[in-house]
């Protein structure tokens, strides 16, 4: 028999959390699996348990798969339990936003069809093996993370992420709609924000673009000077190094509902695709943010994207204090930070995929 660890939020998607939560445990425990029910009052300690379930610490003697219900915070919760340890991670994607999920193609919204499509990547408990996608993972360190954090969508640390601290803030309207109204609250009080962003083992033919005439991407100082290796046998490194309204590091195209931040995003690809928008006024905020919706921002002069496999954002002098970084919605604290890829450290159920 192989035990599932299921961790579920009862509120994601107006509720529908629940009944999926419920489906999602009988429909396991009706196709053999033993389910532990890590579900609990607060993320921390959910995170908690999962981590130690996953990881077989403590009283948890390890699981077979660790399942999430909800939205992109249950995501984000299983990424940080199960990326590289080669615990397969089941989506039961019924939250409001539900971005990685549409990433992977995987059924959002209903319980029914979300059930029925892990079930199918997970086979009964006697069956030779769960269908599993291998996917990337972004991994972030830096001074005020104290443990290395995970993320698998998107990481926010612009007027983005400024709108995503507002909407989880707020409590009216609901869904979607409560993002479009953070987003016009938060360009009002917007001033371009002082960055310096590193980006290292950008693909040797990919362009690099200059976002603008006066803040080009330069050469970074050679690794002599970067313990951390900038630039590396891998690709190229770059600085970027002004004020701005955008930065965002993503593995996954979307966030916050829908956000096609970056578009061409794939989370299979070993690479991070780093997006930057420069000094807009609020007028042009306005302007370039709700094409985002649609991915048209990447057209406007100001904005650029570059793909690499290392990025570090730093806050400078040159602009306001940029908000708190936030990644598949989740906080994660103040610059500096850098992010890695770290390619095939996610094996995600999908019933899609051959067995393996």
């Amino acid at each position: 028999m192989s035990t599932v660890a299921l961790v579920v939020n009862p509120t994601a998607g107006r509720g529908r959390g629940r009944t999926a939560g419920a489906r999602t445990a009988e429909a396991l425990t009706a196709a053999g699996h033993d389910v532990l029910d890590l579900s609990a009052p607060s993320l921390p300690l959910a995170q908690e348990s999962a981590d130690a379930a996953v990881r077989g610490t403590g009283a948890a003697q390890g699981v077979d798969a660790l399942v999430v219900v909800g939205g992109d915070g249950m995501v984000h919760l299983g990424v940080n339990a199960t990326a590289g340890t080669g615990v397969p991670l089941g989506i039961v994607a019924v939250g409001t936003g539900n971005d990685f999920a549409h990433a992977l193609d995987l059924p959002t919204g209903r319980p029914d069809r979300c059930v029925d499509a892990l079930l199918g990547a997970l086979g009964p408990a006697a069956s030779a093996g769960a269908r599993v996608r291998v996917v990337d993972a972004a991994r972030v360190t830096g001074e005020h993370v104290p443990v290395a954090r995970w993320y698998a969508g998107v990481l926010s640390a612009g007027i983005d992420a400024a709108v995503n601290a507002h909407a989880n803030a707020a409590t009216w309207p609901r869904g979607r709609s409560r993002y479009a109204r953070s987003a016009l609250t938060e360009i009002t009080r917007y001033r371009p924000y002082g960055y310096r962003v590193t980006v290292r083992g950008v693909p040797a033919g990919d362009d690099v673009p200059d976002v603008l005439a006066g803040a080009p991407l330069l050469p970074a100082p050679d690794a002599a000077q970067h313990p951390d290796g900038a630039g590396g046998p891998d690709g190229r490194a770059f600085v970027w190094e002004s004020p701005g309204a955008l930065v965002a590091v993503a593995n996954s195209p979307r966030f916050g509902g829908g956000v096609r931040v970056a578009p061409d995003a794939a989370p299979d690809d070993g690479l991070l695709d780093v997006v930057v928008a420069g000094p807009l006024g609020r007028w042009g905020a306005a302007r370039v943010f709700p094409g985002m919706y649609a991915g048209r921002h990447l057209a406007h002069r100001a904005v650029g994207t570059v793909r690499a496999t290392s990025v570090t954002v730093e806050p400078t002098a040159a602009g306001a204090a940029p908000p708190h970084a936030f990644a598949d919605g989740e906080h994660l604290g103040p610059l500096p930070l850098r992010v890695d890829v770290v390619p095939g450290a996610l094996r995600v159920l999908d019933a899609a995929t051959p067995t393996r």
